[in-house]
Formats: structure tokens, sequence, C-alpha cells
């Protein structure tokens, strides 16, 4: 059912060329590397399940993926958050609006990955935050050998691949497939946050990708007016709408160091513009000239 393999294009940006994969564009519902990662429940039967389960942000891509996974399947869909705010609880908006018409029954709970995994048992399917888990390799393979076509077909001759990271599981995979450096930066918590979710799928730092990190510290989810401004720019010189909460951290960083990298940048467009809904809103209330 996804559109694969996605487009890949060749962009400018800054005075720099550069080539984007187009994961944005595989599904509506199941796009970027939410496609990728649950490519594998998606194409397989699992005809002893009856709920999927998970955990995470209140405004969460993976959270609404789910949840037309859920629809979809015909299983009942329970997702734990830590709190949901009173304005998100008045005035729906966003993934958290969507998944509820999917049928998302949403608790909230301080130990919310300890909460799902009790509900686990032979009918319940667990999908850890992000969907971090083995399964997302079968998806992520695929990308990455769509990725080396890409590459070949272009003739792009030393090409290095950057995405921005939540639970790193695409970037981690990726560079298990990929016969050229991949560079990722932390967008949730700090570096070492980073590499701890990288080691509950796989021990060997050997295997990991590397980390752009920046002189500047950026909270999850926290507003920041540069972050806003490079996602407009990115919008309007290219003409393709990115994610508001991941990537425009992802291009601060990635910019901040640039003048140390070597070759053709491969950018991954991981999707999850549906969530600009209610990051936009977010920034229109804080910085009213936006």
């Amino acid at each position: 059912m996804l559109q694969t393999p996605s487009p890949f294009e060749k962009q400018n940006f800054r005075d720099e060329i550069f080539f984007i994969k187009r994961d944005d564009l595989l599904h509506p519902d199941f796009s970027g590397n939410k496609a990728r990662k649950f490519e594998y429940f998606l194409l397989n039967n699992f005809s002893n399940i009856k709920r999927v389960v998970s955990y995470g942000s209140n405004q969460s891509n993976a959270m609404y993926s789910l949840s037309v996974l859920a629809r979809m399947k015909k299983w009942k869909f329970i997702y734990f958050c830590d709190h949901i705010p009173s304005f998100l609880s008045k005035s729906p908006n966003g993934n958290y609006k969507y998944a509820l018409e999917n049928g998302m029954e949403i608790f909230t709970s301080q130990d919310r990955q300890k909460e799902a995994n009790s509900l686990k048992d032979t009918q319940t399917l667990i999908i850890q935050e992000g969907g971090r888990q083995k399964e997302a390799e079968i998806g992520i393979k695929k990308l990455a050998y769509e990725l080396i076509e890409d590459i070949k077909k272009q003739n792009i001759k030393n090409p290095y691949l950057f995405l921005p990271s939540g639970t790193g599981t695409t970037a981690l995979f990726l560079k298990k497939y990929l016969p050229f450096q991949v560079y990722t930066c932390s967008t949730v918590g700090s570096d070492e946050y980073l590499k701890e979710q990288w080691k509950m799928l796989d021990d060997n730092e050997d295997d990991y990708p590397i980390i752009l990190s920046s002189k500047k510290k950026y909270h999850y989810g926290k507003l920041y007016l540069e972050a806003y401004e490079i996602w407009k720019n990115l919008k309007k010189e290219l003409g393709v709408e990115f994610d508001l909460l991941y990537d425009p951290i992802g291009w601060l960083k990635f910019l901040e160091n640039k003048s140390n990298l070597r070759g053709t940048l491969i950018y991954i467009h991981q999707g999850g513009v549906k969530g600009n809904e209610s990051m936009k809103a977010r920034y229109e209330r804080k910085y009213d000239k936006i």
C-alpha cells in the first residue's frame, strides 16, 4: 500500500546542492519513518492480536499512525502519555485529535512505558515509543536499498546521509545497510539519551551513526523562533513542508556542523507534517508576529 520507491529530488538551499528522499509522500497516514517502521505490521497478518498498546507524547506521529493501523486491522488501540494539557483536552487538534477520531483510548501515567508493557499478553501487540523495535528494521532496510539505487542513478560520487533522530531507530538501521557515512542529531534528549535508545537495539557502539552536536541545548518540544524561521525558509525556497518539531532542530544542528562535512548531502524527509497543525498553533500563541 506504500508508494515505493519514494521520490528522490535534487534541491538547493543556501547555495548548497543536496538530494532529498521524499518519504513524506509514501502514504497520507503512514508517511516518513513511521511508514518504514510499521511496514512489517502493515504487511503481515496477526490473527491472534486484538489490541495494540503504545506510549509516548500526546502529539506523537507514531501515535497517529498506530491509530490508523489499529483501525485498519480492527484492533483496539490503547495509548499512554505523561500528561494532556487542559487546552488540548478542551480543543483537540493535530495528531491527538485525529488519533481520537480513529478510536484511540488514551491514558496518562508518570511511568507510561511500564503501564504499556504491563498490558502484554498473547492478544496484545506492544509497540515501543516511536516504533523503536527490531521489526522496524524490515522497512528501513528497504529504504536503504532504495537510497543506494537512487544515488547510483544520480551518479553521486561522495554521498553522506543526515537525518534528525527521536529514538534514532531509522538512523541506526540505515547505518547497518548503507555503504557510506550516516550522520544524525538528537532532538528529544541529550546525545547520551540517543545512545541509550540505540543500546536497546544494538550493544555495539561501532554500529552507531555519528552524532552532530550543537553549542546550544535544544529542549524537546520547546519553541524556538530560529527553528520556525528556518522551517519557513525551507518551505519557501524548496517548496517542501517539513515537520515543525524535529526537522528545524535537525537543520540548525546540521548547518552548525556543515563546514566539517565533505561530500553531497542526502537528507531524508521523515514525514510528520500532520503534526504541524498543533505546532503552528503553539508558535502562534507564543509569538504574536507569526
